[in-house]
């Protein structure tokens, strides 16, 4: 049964991340409306998302050849057969709210998967969602930047050399954006 649930969620993420990108090119008035009440019941489960545990496949029960969701082609969708994944639904969540005092709870779910203790895939998660929410929001996210400093600082010194990379990558994206260092 939760095999099964788990595998629902992939295209239900990605008929939200589709609807929420539409409204994000109309202006986000769908996300916004009656005081942003859709956003806020959608970023508090979205951002648990980022750190799901997701038992592994049990061969035994599941069917064959049936596509098997894994934490990493759910939160970054790294499966090329199946469409949706947390990441790609938060940074459209962010693009279609469009305003920095909704984008502060969805940032700070961000910055608590990418200072995750205990697992480097839930970090790698949160770093790669950061990293996306830059490169499409630009410099209209940069007021969160403060905010994210401190875990890009820790990211820079992970043991794991993507993690790392990905936190490089936010900061020259950062620079780029602002014209100026963070040194």
């Amino acid at each position: 049964v939760f095999r099964s649930s788990v595998n629902s969620l992939k295209p239900l993420l990605r008929c939200l991340e589709v609807c929420l990108e539409a409204d994000a090119r109309e202006g986000g008035e769908w996300i916004r409306a009656d005081d942003s009440h859709r956003y806020n019941l959608l970023v508090e489960p979205l951002g648990r998302l980022l750190q799901c545990e997701i038992p592994a496949a049990n061969s035994s029960n599941d069917v064959e050849g049936a596509n098997v969701v894994t934490y990493s082609s759910l939160v970054e969708g790294t499966d090329s057969a199946m469409k949706g994944s947390v990441i790609g639904t938060l940074v459209a969540l962010a693009s279609a709210a469009g305003d920095e005092q909704l984008w502060k709870p969805l940032n700070y779910a961000v910055l608590q998967a990418a200072g995750h203790d205990e697992r480097s895939d839930v970090r790698g998660a949160g770093v790669t969602c950061l990293l996306e929410l830059i490169q499409t929001l630009g410099e209209e996210y940069m007021v969160l930047l403060p905010e994210c400093l401190p875990a890009l600082s820790e990211l820079l010194e992970d043991d794991d050399e993507r993690i790392a990379g990905k936190a490089r990558d936010c900061i020259e994206l950062s620079e780029d954006l602002l014209g100026e260092s963070l040194d």
